[in-house]
């Protein structure tokens, strides 16, 4: 009986950490896509020598979303454009929740839709092997100090 109810906590807590894992990677996913937005908008103000307002007018097309193109757009819109663009620091914070919006907003709706999830997009496949590849890099360093 013992053996039993070990074994089954110890499944417990994978799936557990599974979901942890998948959580956290959902939260490192937004906060990606929110810097790459925000260096966009930045490069923009820089190498066009254009204000912010102009900037993140300029970002608004999200053509690599596909599909869900419209959701970004309302979403930049409302929190971005909208907001105006008083310091660096609050635009990244409107940008960040944008961001939030919309993946949390796509996600529901590729839900619907089985075979299109957000987790099996390329976007997320590619920062999910990115984010696996440093951390392999760093452990690696780690084993070989060891050794």
């Amino acid at each position: 009986m013992n053996e039993f109810r070990k074994k089954n906590r110890g499944k417990k807590r994978g799936k557990s950490k599974n979901k942890e894992f998948m959580d956290a990677a959902l939260d490192a996913f937004i906060r990606d896509q929110s810097l790459q937005k925000w260096h966009e908008v930045d490069g923009l103000r820089a190498g066009a020598g254009i204000d912010a307002v102009q900037a993140v007018k300029s970002s608004s097309e999200f053509l690599a979303k596909g599909t869900y193109r419209e959701i970004w757009q309302n979403w930049w819109q409302r929190e971005v454009i909208d907001n105006g663009q008083a310091s660096n620091k609050a635009l990244f914070s409107q940008i960040e929740n944008a961001v939030l919006g919309a993946v949390l907003e796509e996600r529901e709706v590729r839900k619907q839709r089985p075979d299109d999830l957000l987790e099996d997009s390329f976007e997320y496949k590619e920062f999910i092997a990115r984010q696996m590849d440093h951390l392999l890099s760093e452990a690696g360093g780690d084993i070989e100090e060891e050794i």
